[in-house]
């Protein structure tokens, strides 16, 4: 079996972004390989090390476990446990900061999910410290990879924007709405971005 690496840079996502004013809805890009991707046990784990027993990231993790139970994968406690490993990354930051970053690649089968995961983008600046009227991107990523030969199975990256100081520009409200809108519809189309409006 042949599996296929997708490239996505990030650059022409923000492209696309900079051609309206705020985007209402979410945006979702997965990548699994061409084959039924199984569901199973899950262990969720920061992208960088440093966030790992964190209220954020603590906080962070329990919604997308609510998301991973709810389309039928169990959540482990532990690594030893778990059959998958969820690495998780989130950022929020200006568009134009969005922009400014490097293109990446988002791969399957050995290949890099971005610039940030595995190193951990983090947060660019902190609520209420860009400029008024800023348009905000928040970002959340996850990719699943078993745990047996770490053969990435599954990586997606949902993305939405407010003008900051509005209420929906917090990255900590955001969340749950990026976890929900990441896994709807799970695995989804390989390769397709999707926009959810609700």
């Amino acid at each position: 079996m042949t599996m296929k690496s997708v490239l996505l840079p990030l650059a022409a996502l923000s492209a696309l972004a900079a051609c309206s004013t705020t985007n209402s809805g979410v945006d979702v890009t997965r990548f699994h390989l061409e084959q039924p991707v199984a569901r199973g046990s899950v262990f969720l784990e920061p992208a960088n090390p440093d966030r790992a027993g964190s209220l954020e990231f603590r906080t962070y993790a329990d919604a997308v476990a609510a998301e991973l139970r709810d389309i039928g994968f169990t959540v482990a406690s532990t690594r030893d446990a778990a059959e998958l490993i969820g690495t998780m990354d989130y950022m929020q930051a200006t568009r134009q900061a969005i922009a400014e970053r490097s293109p990446v690649s988002v791969g399957i089968g050995g290949g890099t999910f971005g610039s940030g995961l595995g190193v951990g983008l983090g947060t660019m600046f902190g609520l209420g410290g860009g400029k008024s009227g800023d348009i905000v991107t928040n970002m959340l990523e996850l990719r699943l990879k078993r745990e047996s030969d770490e053969t990435t199975i599954w990586e997606g990256r949902a993305t939405s924007e407010a003008r900051e100081g509005d209420a929906q520009a917090s990255l900590s409200a955001d969340i749950p709405v990026l976890a929900d809108r990441l896994l709807r519809d799970y695995p989804g189309q390989s390769g397709e971005t999707v926009t959810y409006e609700d």
